[in-house]
């Protein structure tokens, strides 16, 4: 995790300032603070500070507003991958980037008729226990409508502290049932894989955690002692994770060369560079409207040393890198310093990756014997 060094102390506004090239730096104990040519409005920030601290009607905390402050500024960015993370946001995003968490154990997913839809249960847990099955629909969560939830809540209200339990309602066939699961600590299995034929291995993606590449080439090495001499990768609704990650599974399947690189606004340059794999096999990788961020990153990649085909539907458009620095045990601020290129130099953000085949998702996604995107995949591999 990146950090960036914040130093507290008191705040005293005092008669010196240096002026350099339009900014003013004003000494503030042991920070530091500046001001790109508009100094009257950091007076007025601290005017406006003072006077809460002395007019509100009740006891002002301190960190509440500093903290508040922080909030404000990242939102009126408008950016919402730039935010504060604080509290359970903090450690959420310290667990999913770690690839642990504490939930039930499932993948969900919106299926084409805008159903949230379990496609996975994770084996040996809570959800497994509790007799969830792939293809059930969730209706609701804590007695909360799902639909008013949308994707995004449905999956953050499943995930919460050891030992509490989520009331789930879900529709299995023509059937509605209850079913309590208890939360408990997964470790998300971020890669899972088989064979599907006597040559084409298949390989899904989850996230891109800090353990994925290192489950990726074990699993990548179990197919190819199996016969796979052809591969599908799937990152379809895989909202991303770690670029050190996507660049490591990219080292396993594509050429030396660029995977990514990006370029911050004060001229500082990152590019990824690979070794590359020693035996380039055909590859299909599957994406979807909710593959995001590194899923994006590995497309690209594939996409523009064709090396791969890329099938399915235009993907999300996440296309900007997030440098987080941490501020004390608990909260960190979360920036957008960067938009990543792919190794041509094309933008994907907003616009997203377009397949070279287009398939339309039809069936339930993940399912071998409906899932129109990956029988597409198998026919394409079978006749190249």
């Amino acid at each position: 995790m990146k950090s960036g060094i914040l130093k507290y102390g008191k705040f005293i506004l005092s008669g010196a300032a240096l002026l350099l090239s339009g900014s003013i730096i004003l000494p503030l104990g042991y920070a530091s603070f500046i001001t790109d040519g508009h100094p009257g409005e950091l007076f007025r920030f601290f005017a406006n500070y003072h006077r809460i601290r002395s007019e509100y009607f009740k006891n002002v905390d301190d960190d509440l507003l500093w903290k508040g402050a922080t909030k404000g500024m990242l939102e009126s960015l408008g950016d919402p991958y730039t935010t504060l993370l604080s509290d359970d946001s903090y450690d959420l995003f310290s667990r999913t980037t770690s690839g642990e968490y504490a939930g039930i154990g499932v993948l969900v997913g919106l299926d084409k008729d805008s159903n949230i839809r379990i496609f996975s249960v994770f084996p040996d847990s809570s959800a497994e226990r509790a007799n969830l099955k792939s293809g059930d629909i969730i209706l609701s969560v804590d007695e909360t409508p799902a639909h008013d939830l949308g994707l995004t809540g449905v999956s953050h209200s499943l995930r919460g502290q050891i030992g509490t339990t989520a009331a789930l309602t879900v529709k299995r066939g023509e059937e509605n049932l209850d079913i309590q699961v208890t939360r408990a600590n997964i470790t998300l299995p971020t890669v899972v894989s088989r064979m599907v034929d006597s040559e084409i291995g298949y390989i899904h993606i989850f996230n891109f955690s800090n353990h994925t590449p290192d489950d990726f080439r074990k699993q990548l090495t179990q197919l190819k002692e199996k016969g796979c001499r052809k591969l599908i990768v799937d990152v379809r609704m895989n909202p991303g994770g770690v670029i050190d990650s996507v660049v490591s599974i990219a080292d396993q399947l594509i050429s030396e060369g660029t995977v990514v690189s990006y370029h911050t606004k004060s001229g500082d340059s990152k590019v990824y560079t690979i070794n590359g794999a020693d035996e380039i096999i055909p590859l299909v990788i599957l994406i979807d409207k909710n593959s995001a961020s590194a899923s994006e990153i590995l497309a690209g990649a594939i996409q523009d040393r064709k090396e791969g085909i890329v099938m399915g539907e235009t993907s999300y458009g996440k296309g900007t890198v997030q440098a987080v620095y941490q501020e004390t045990d608990k909260t960190a601020i979360k920036i957008s310093i960067a938009e990543y290129k792919t190794p041509s130099g094309k933008s994907i953000d907003k616009k997203g990756i377009h397949p070279d085949i287009e398939v339309k998702q039809e069936g339930r996604a993940f399912d071998f014997t409906s899932d129109t995107v990956l029988s597409n995949a198998i026919k394409y591999l079978h006749n190249h």
